[in-house]
């Protein structure tokens, strides 16, 4: 989300501010399973006598009336709420009412939409990949069409962005929305029916070898885990069985909705009450999150993927299948938030993030990365850790570190792939997908490339001609064929026998 900076005429109150916010945390009550309802902050006189609410509004009166030009009252305390609460970590912050709205809609899983996805290049709207190109579901929509209007609203120009966009497509009534592009050369006049779309998070899945399945779950929204489900369902009806070997690619997840991490690990551990997690903070009791005993398919060795981009929710699968020995750990380090928090909804339709607690592993180890110079009393880098199975030497902090170490493949490059979208998808029927994913194809011959000419540059157009024409699925498969991380996933899942490969590290 982004955060508005604060009026520099606002750093008197820092002090007074800071402290007001502090005390925040010790007011209000959490739990990662429940939702909370409006939660209107310091209703009573004696509540705002304590925290000094009395004293801010004064500042914000006197700040009001005597300030030497005009001022937005909104503006100014959304200003001083998002600088207070900014300062307290890396991860509290204050959404406004527009931000929270959309960051509702994009955890709940679902959204109206045209089933297209595109991007803004430059001051023209792209259509990067379209389910109606490779699904035949005929939304009349293709990669590289251009859309200049909806619904007689024009969106090209150097002020109009996604946000522009978006709130044209939530304000149609009609159930469906008219567009004019350009195909081409051509300007065309289209109806498109909006449809209720799901968002990708755990869907992504297909079979390697024989009884080895592959889920990639790229975030950790409302839906998640009946994706999860899902996917499996999927892999066991391709493999014909119920038991199998399982990849899960965490890679460059931001994490998410931490109870829908529970859920998944539960079908990952057949024993009942094995910690999986625990969260606790200064003022917040230890709380302990167990293994429900009840998974519905026998998955045998599981290799786990991560990288630096891999965070929060991410990071607590990655931990608890490295404590209980349960699987391997591929990859990076991953980027080390192990705060928990929680949204408490606002009057005016906006909401504080405020960090309540900190996740822990269950061998006890918490793996938020430092952030101030004092945290030395509730995170020591150097405490070392035993897993629960292997009694493996694990340490503290920093992220969870991979059980083996990969340089990762560089997968994206946003100049090439703007190039791919804006200069070659409008005005290329696309390349056989044979002929595509073959090495010895001659891509620059065949797209008269100029300025892209290196082995790398070619496979980086290779990539994104993959996904706008074939999807993301066949772009995952592909990018997974050549990458070394997942090349050495494989080979370890494929030994049958994880477990004995961690083993004999430690000797």
């Amino acid at each position: 989300m982004s955060q508005s900076n604060p009026n520099s005429s606002y750093k008197i109150w820092e002090p007074l501010l800071l402290a007001f916010c502090l005390s925040i945390g010790m007011f209000i009550g959490y739990d990662l399973f429940e939702d909370k309802s409006d939660l209107i902050l310091f209703d009573s006189a004696e509540t705002n006598k304590a925290l000094g609410i009395g004293r801010i509004e004064e500042i914000l009166r006197v700040i009001e009336n005597s300030y030497v030009d005009d001022l937005e009252s909104d503006q100014m305390v959304e200003n001083a709420i998002t600088h207070l609460v900014s300062k307290l970590d890396p991860h509290s912050h204050y959404i406004n009412a527009q931000e929270f709205e959309d960051y509702n809609q994009k955890m709940s899983g679902v959204y109206q939409g045209i089933g297209v996805e595109s991007k803004f290049i430059n001051d023209t709207l792209f259509v990067c990949y379209s389910e109606g190109e490779t699904e035949n579901s005929g939304n009349g929509l293709k990669a590289g069409d251009r859309i200049m209007v909806i619904n007689q609203d024009t969106i090209t120009g150097e002020s109009k962005n996604m946000n522009d966009v978006l709130r044209l497509l939530k304000g149609i009534e009609s159930g469906s929305c008219d567009l004019e592009i350009i195909r081409s050369k051509k300007r065309l006049s289209l109806s498109i029916p909006l449809k209720e779309q799901s968002n990708s998070s755990a869907d992504l899945n297909y079979v390697i070898e024989n009884q080895v399945g592959v889920i990639r779950i790229s975030r950790f929204s409302a839906n998640t885990y009946d994706q999860f489900f899902k996917s499996l369902e999927a892999i066991g009806q391709k493999l014909n069985r119920e038991d199998f070997d399982l990849i899960i690619d965490l890679r460059n997840n931001p994490g998410g909705y931490v109870p829908q991490t529970l859920r998944i690990l539960s079908q990952l551990f057949s024993k009942k009450n094995l910690l999986l997690s625990f969260t606790e903070g200064e003022n917040r009791k230890r709380k302990n999150y167990k293994s429900t005993g009840r998974n519905y398919y026998n998955i045998g060795q599981i290799v786990v993927l991560i990288n630096e981009n891999s965070a929060s929710a991410s990071e607590i699968i990655a931990g608890a299948i490295q404590d209980w020995d349960r699987g391997v750990v591929v990859g990076k380090s991953s980027y080390g938030k192990g705060l928990v928090q929680e949204l408490f909804p606002l009057k005016n339709g906006g909401a504080i993030r405020l960090t309540i607690a900190r996740y822990g592993t269950p061998s006890g180890r918490f793996i938020q990365k430092p952030y101030t110079v004092n945290d030395e009393k509730k995170m020591v880098e150097d405490s070392i850790f035993k897993t629960k199975k292997l009694g493996r030497r694990i340490k503290n902090n920093n992220g969870i570190s991979p059980d083996i170490e990969v340089e990762p493949m560089i997968s994206y490059d946003s100049e090439i792939a703007d190039f791919v979208i804006s200069k070659i998808l409008p005005f290329h029927q696309p390349i056989p997908f044979t002929k595509l994913v073959d090495s010895n194809f001659d891509i620059k011959t065949e797209l008269n490339l100029k300025i892209y000419s290196s082995v790398e540059e070619l496979d980086f157009v290779r990539r994104e001609l993959i996904y706008a024409w074939y999807g993301p699925l066949k772009y995952y498969q592909f990018i997974n064929s050549v990458d070394p991380t997942f090349a050495k996933a494989s080979e370890i899942i494929l030994s049958k026998d994880a477990l004995g490969y961690l083993a004999s590290k430690e000797n």
